[in-house]
């Protein structure tokens, strides 16, 4: 989980301070025997799910491979055998119920959007039934060793409170976090867009400069340049000479402003290069890799907006599902088209399932006579191959 890392360090010093104090008892010899013995190993497995659900130790969550239900099956028993031997053999510490605070904060994580989809996930419903049916447990833990019934359901439902807060919380930690990326992600189309229309505002200048150097001041000095090309002829010396150095001066200055027009509509493209990087900002726990030439141009504008809308296509879905560390994102223009590829080292899947998004792009680049490819593999990341065509040969 990426969210709110310094919430894993507190669940982790809160599990090593649940047991500190029979661990205590162990290596002082007050408390041993096979009941020691089985508190320990629940104790210690407790730690290890822990720190896989935390993303601290091993690959196996963030790939896909293992059901993180699992682990929160190993966490909820662990717990309760813990809480059970502690109550009975050391009359409780009233800590070890804090290791159920710690599930009640790791269960909103496994909501849809953070699991993959062919994995059983829990639901908001599900999770409050699991949190509601360890309160009830706990109380019976606690009454069975202390029939004072009051007592037992004031404890319990005190423990419950802090179950209910640390859900609470984390949910809040996950909406607050989600909404932060949506921002940017938002931020970045917005400044990705306004880069390309600032680009292509300066594209349609120089033409419109262009144009008007061509048709005006074109267009008179070829007619100056004839009037003084009949009066060289017509005109006596020494009137001809400066005439005709008049002439070749014309003649000249036209042909300056024919480069100067011709070089204005050779920068007619927008730089595509320029958009992509206003538009692919850093995530949290993301890290993109971008391959661009220093300067890309595209034909036209909706060409170059159909790759922007592509890449941020890419970077969101990379985001939000591949549970991937880095995102590999490579345009090359060639003489027939740019060549798009894209990769991450998430998690993958055993076939691509085309969504609304991945069929976006592809109609994107079919639009353009362009084709786009999508490949996965289980544990090898997500793979987008595309190539959109020059309008000359599309």
């Amino acid at each position: 989980m990426r969210e709110g890392r310094w919430l894993n360090a507190a669940a982790i010093v809160t599990w090593l301070i649940c047991g500190l104090s029979q661990a205590v008892a162990i290596a002082q010899g007050v408390f041993g025997g096979w009941p020691a013995a089985v508190w320990g190993t629940a104790y210690a497995l407790y730690g290890v799910a822990l720190l896989v659900l935390l993303g601290l130790v091993g690959t196996g969550l963030r790939r896909g491979r293992y059901s993180p239900l699992l682990f929160i099956t190993v966490q909820i028993v662990a717990a309760l055998i813990v809480i059970t031997l502690s109550l009975q053999y050391r009359y409780g510490t009233n800590s070890t119920p804090a290791l159920l605070v710690i599930i009640a904060a790791t269960l909103p994580y496994l909501s849809p959007s953070t699991v993959p989809s062919a994995q059983v996930t829990l639901t908001p419903a599900w999770i409050w039934s699991i949190i509601a049916t360890l309160i009830l447990i706990n109380t019976a833990i606690i009454f069975s060793v202390d029939p004072r019934w009051i007592a037992a359901i004031t404890f319990g439902l005190t423990m419950g409170g802090f179950m209910l807060f640390a859900a609470v919380s984390s949910f809040l930690v996950r909406s607050e976090a989600a909404a932060r990326q949506a921002l940017a992600a938002v931020n970045a189309e917005l400044l990705s867009t306004r880069a390309l229309l600032a680009e292509t505002s300066r594209v349609d200048e120089r033409l419109r400069i262009s144009r008007d150097l061509h048709d005006t001041l074109g267009h008179h000095l070829t007619a100056l340049s004839l009037q003084l090309d009949v009066a060289s002829r017509l005109s006596e010396e020494p009137a001809a000479d400066h005439i005709r150095q008049a002439h070749a001066i014309a003649r000249l200055l036209l042909s300056d402003v024919r480069d100067v027009v011709s070089r204005l509509r050779e920068s007619r493209q927008p730089d595509l290069a320029q958009s992509i990087r206003a538009l692919v900002v850093e995530d949290s726990g993301l890290a993109i890799h971008l391959d661009l030439p220093d300067t890309l141009s595209v034909d036209d504008r909706w060409r170059a907006e159909t790759l922007i809308r592509c890449v941020q296509e890419i970077v969101t879905n990379t985001s939000r599902h591949a549970q991937a560390r880095n995102l590999w994102i490579r345009l090359e223009a060639r003489p027939d088209g740019i060549v798009l590829h894209a990769r991450d080292d998430g998690r993958g899947a055993e076939a691509v399932v085309v969504g609304n998004g991945l069929t976006g792009m592809r109609e994107r680049f079919e639009q353009y006579a362009g084709h786009i490819e999508f490949t996965a593999g289980r544990g090898t990341g997500f793979e987008i191959r595309g190539f959109l065509p020059t309008p000359a040969l599309a």
